[in-house]
C-alpha cells in the first residue's frame, strides 16, 4: 500500500476529513470465503518452504492451519482495497474521508488472534474507522477490522491498520489517538537470535504471488509502469509480505514453528523493499513477548521498526520458553 508522495493541496484535504462522520458511519459487514488452497497460496507468498513449513503448504499434513496473518485477507477485502484500477489518479470515497491512493503509505499494522483461523471456511468482518489523526503533513486513518466466522460466530481476531495520506494534514484534528495499538522499543543489546530469508530471486515473482494469496492486489507491487508513475522505479514488495516474512522468523526461532501460540503483533512499515532482497530479523526476547527488527541485509535498511509479536501458550502466558 506504499505509494507516491507528491503533495496534495491542503484546502481540498481539509474538506476530505470529517473524521466524526466516518467515526459514526457503520459499513456492512463483508464475508470472506476461502480453501486450504488459498491459505497455501498466501503461505508460498510470504515464504513457506515445504521441507520445514509442511504444515503450512500441505493440507494433508498433521495439524495443517493457516498462517495467523493471513486474516489480512479478509482485512483486505473488508476495507475495499482489492479493486484497483488501470489508470491514474485514483481516489475512492468513504465516509467523511476522500483517499486518494496514490499518495497513501500502509503506516503501522496491528493483528491481535483470539483463535486460530479454520482450515477453510467463510470469515465475516466488521469494519470501522476510529480514528483519523492530523500530522501536520498528513493524516492517519486508522481504521480496525474485527473478524469472526461466519458460521459460529466466533471472533477470530482484529487489526488495527494505519494509513498515512500525504497532504490531508492540518485539517484541525487531534495529533494523537487513545485508540492507537502501540509498539515497543528496540532494545539497545546485540539481538538474541538472527534470521535471514531471501525473498524470490525474480524480480515480480515473490511480491505476484503474494498479492494472489493476501487479496492486495494494488499494481504498484507488479506492474513496472504504474511504480514508476507512483515514484518508484520498479515495483516493490508489500508491507504486509515483509511483515508475514518477520512473524515466521520470531515462530521459527522462539515458537518452534508453531503458529498455534501466536497471540499478536503489532509492526511500523519505515521503507519499502525490492523483491530478490534478503530479509533478516533481529529478535530480542523479553519475557512476554518477542521484540524484532527486519533489516534488508547488506543496505542495512531499515524496513520495520518498534515491533512486538507475542506467541502465546495457554493460560494467558506469553513466554516462549
Amino acid at each position: 500500500m506504499i505509494s507516491s508522495l507528491h503533495a496534495l493541496s491542503p484546502l481540498s484535504e481539509r474538506k476530505a476529513m470529517d473524521v466524526q462522520l466516518a467515526q459514526q458511519h457503520k459499513p456492512d459487514p463483508v464475508d470472506f470465503e476461502y480453501t486450504t488452497r488459498d491459505a497455501i497460496i498466501y503461505a508460498l507468498g510470504v515464504g513457506c518452504k515445504a521441507k520445514e513449513d509442511i504444515r503450512y503448504l500441505y493440507e494433508g499434513a498433521e495439524g495443517f492451519m493457516p498462517l495467523p496473518t493471513y486474516i489480512v485477507a479478509p482485512g483486505m477485502k473488508s476495507t475495499g482495497l482489492t479493486r484497483w484500477p488501470g489508470s491514474l489518479p485514483y481516489h475512492c470515497f468513504l465516509a467523511g474521508l476522500k483517499v486518494d491512493m496514490q499518495r497513501i503509505l500502509h503506516g503501522e499494522q496491528y493483528i491481535e488472534m483470539f483463535a486460530p483461523l479454520p482450515a477453510e471456511g467463510t470469515l465475516r468482518s466488521e469494519k470501522r474507522v476510529v480514528d483519523v489523526v492530523d500530522k501536520g503533513s498528513g493524516a492517519v486513518i486508522m481504521t480496525e477490522v474485527t473478524t469472526y466466522d461466519a458460521t459460529s460466530g466466533k471472533k477470530i481476531g482484529m487489526q488495527q491498520i494505519c494509513a498515512f495520506q500525504v497532504g490531508a494534514g492540518n485539517f484541525g484534528g487531534s495529533r494523537t489517538s487513545p485508540h492507537e495499538k502501540k509498539g515497543a522499543e528496540i532494545p539497545k543489546r546485540p539481538a538474541d537470535k538472527i534470521v535471514a530469508e531471501v525473498t524470490s530471486e525474480d524480480q515480480k515473482y515473490q511480491a505476484a504471488l503474494y498479492r494472489q494469496g493476501s487479496g492486495d492486489l494494488n499494481p504498484l507491487h507488479v506492474d513496472p509502469a504504474f511504480a514508476a508513475k507512483s515514484g518508484f522505479g520498479t515495483p516493490i514488495l508489500h508491507g504486509l509480505c515483509t511483515m508475514g516474512f518477520a512473524a515466521r522468523h520470531v515462530l521459527r526461532a522462539f515458537a518452534e514453528n508453531d503458529a498455534s501460540r501466536f497471540k499478536a503483533i503489532k509492526v511500523r512499515f519505515a521503507s519499502p523493499v525490492l523483491p530478490g532482497q534478503t530479509l533478516e530479523t533481529h529478535m530480542w526476547d523479553e519475557g512476554d513477548k518477542i521484540i524484532f527488527e527486519t533489516k534488508v541485509c547488506f543496505y542495512e535498511l531499515l524496513i520495520m521498526s518498534r515491533n512486538r509479536a507475542r506467541p502465546s501458550f495457554p493460560m494467558g502466558t506469553l513466554s516462549c520458553k
